[in-house]
């Protein structure tokens, strides 16, 4: 495992508007068992966040004041409760696009999908990391 450089870029675009964020951390990137692992904490949102990839597959664990599980797989949904400070919330994620990209120093992770809640559209989403 060894530290490195996180760029997140995280957008979501509503109905009616849209957010982006970027956002950078110092993590750990780490290769094992077919699988790489970034691991990075947002001190300021109090959530340690670990990604696991293998082949085209992605989980995003939260763990803190947020806290969630997602899955990624390209035409994969999967179901899931994220629990926030606000309260839980059960929501479905349609995953559209997932690549998983080897750079010379790190690796992109690039992830496409929808939301959805009860069965409404919520949002389309791009969440890109580039670990390196």
């Amino acid at each position: 495992m060894k530290d490195i450089n996180i760029k997140i870029h995280d957008e979501q675009v509503y109905e009616d508007h849209s957010d982006e964020r970027d956002s950078e951390f110092i993590g750990q990137l780490a290769f094992k068992n077919d699988s790489i692992y970034i691991t990075y904490k947002d001190i300021e949102q109090g959530v340690t966040t670990i990604i696991k990839a293998k082949g085209r597959a992605v989980s995003v664990k939260r763990i803190g004041n947020v806290r969630g599980n997602l899955e990624f797989s390209p035409g994969y949904s999967h179901k899931t409760i994220y629990h926030t400070p606000y309260g839980e919330m059960e929501m479905e994620v349609i995953t559209e696009q997932c690549e998983v990209y080897l750079l010379e120093k790190g690796v992109k992770v690039y992830i496409s999908y929808k939301i959805l809640m009860q069965g409404q559209k919520i949002s389309d989403n791009i969440y890109m990391i580039v670990a390196n």
